[in-house]
């Protein structure tokens, strides 16, 4: 492993202008692009890994934090990203890379910039300035890199030190806390949900809690949401709903439902607030251009509208776009298919409760959609397409403006099979 310790300053166009004077040297064309597993592992654990092209060669980087401020750094040549974790592990590099790695790694955001690289004697150290000018990418997004750095190829760190201030001294420099990466991730994680958001001025989240498996015969006790809207290009939690809902007379919580969610019937008389009244919140909460979300969203939806038809509007639910998040699930995954096999696939235990709660599967629901999106960034195609199993999903209850696709599957496969049909 080798210690990297550097200096990092951002730069105007005039003051870049002035140090490539100052500075001139080789010029190297490189392109990054920036790995992770889908749910963020590695950038939560401070690693960092990259594949790099520098004037036509491929070298595979993985950095970590040290305690003393530092980096630690493993490097090698490559052909692709796959071998060049192989590669690493073999250089001694963090245990946790090669663990984390079996999640799957996805492209997250990059970088494309020329260098200029200058390397000289200072005091004791021999030091790389290296001026760095292109773009950080993201999102769909593209902003400018305009970067200076110093790095301590050997010698002491004082004279690092000592150079970097003068540097900035004469200069006017200011210093850079952020790596490319945690920028180009950010403006990565700006773009949550981009494409959903071109489309849509909110997207609904939700999840209910039942008395049984009958939208016609049985009721919601429970009805949560997240509310989620797009404000100054970053995606905002708007509103956060919870709700114990009271039942007709004569409805009961059956035992096994008590023992599955905690709620119990005094939970609801205590707690609980008519139907009308959280039918006219969802009303105000669906309103206008809203995409509607959930994990088995044809489940909640049926009683969603069968709740709505007794006690609220059901028109309200015709022409709004929906979303099943099973439905992307099975498509990417073997079976079994439930929310809590979607975070475990997910790496997501550490982040959300599993607690057949309403709020905290919608909670969990919101993370496993962002982690589907940073897998493979096409959500919007599912858009009021709902897959089912021959034993599921369509027993006469349709929703209406769904179309409904079969989805078989091979016990063992990766991905389902899928019949492109509709009825």
């Amino acid at each position: 492993m080798a210690a990297e310790y550097e200096w990092k300053f951002r730069v105007t166009p005039e003051e870049m202008e002035t140090l490539q004077a100052a500075f001139p040297g080789e010029e190297i064309a490189m392109e990054t692009t920036y790995y992770d597993t889908p749910p963020g592992s590695l950038s939560r654990k401070k690693l960092t890994l990259r594949l790099r092209r520098e004037n036509g060669k491929t070298v595979c980087t993985c950095k970590s934090r040290l305690p003393d401020g530092g980096r630690g750094e493993w490097e090698t040549p490559c052909m692709d990203i796959r071998q060049g974790v192989a590669l690493l592990m073999g250089l001694g590099c963090p245990r946790e890379l090669g663990e984390l790695a079996e999640e799957g790694l996805v492209p997250v955001c990059g970088a494309r910039f020329r260098r200029l690289a200058t390397t000289m004697d200072y005091q004791d150290a021999r030091l790389e300035v290296a001026l760095d000018k292109g773009v950080l990418t993201g999102g769909g997004k593209e902003v400018p890199l305009l970067e200076a750095e110093v790095e301590l190829k050997c010698g002491s760190r004082e004279s690092l030190d000592s150079f970097a201030r003068e540097l900035a001294d004469k200069y006017g420099l200011v210093p850079e806390e952020k790596s490319k990466f945690q920028r180009a991730l950010a403006l990565a994680r700006e773009g949550c949900f981009r494409q959903l958001f071109q489309k849509y001025d909110r997207l609904v989240i939700f999840d209910t809690e039942t008395t049984g498996l009958d939208g016609a015969r049985d009721e919601i006790i429970e009805f949560s949401a997240v509310v989620l809207e797009q404000r100054q290009g970053q995606c905002q939690v708007i509103e956060t709903y919870d709700q114990l809902i009271t039942l007709s007379p004569g409805v009961t919580i059956p035992e096994k439902i008590q023992q599955l969610t905690g709620i119990t019937p005094q939970d609801i008389r205590e707690r609980g607030v008519p139907k009308t009244r959280v039918c006219r919140d969802i009303a105000q909460m669906i309103g206008g251009n809203t995409l509607l979300l959930a994990y088995n969203a044809g489940f909640d939806l049926i009683f969603l509208y069968y709740m709505l038809l007794r006690d609220g509007d059901a028109a309200i639910l015709q022409g709004k776009d929906k979303l099943d998040l099973l439905t992307v699930y099975r498509d990417r995954r073997s079976y079994p298919h439930k929310l809590c096999n979607a975070i475990e696939s997910y790496g997501l235990q550490g982040q959300v409760v599993n607690s057949h709660r309403a709020i905290d599967d919608v909670l969990a629901t919101v993370e496993v959609m962002k982690a589907m999106e940073r897998e493979k960034n096409d959500l919007i195609s599912y858009v009021n397409i709902f897959g089912y199993l021959a034993k599921y999903g369509c027993d006469g209850k349709k929703i209406r403006s769904v179309r409904y696709r079969p989805q078989g599957f091979e016990p063992g496969t990766p991905v389902y099979q899928k019949e492109e049909a509709y009825v």
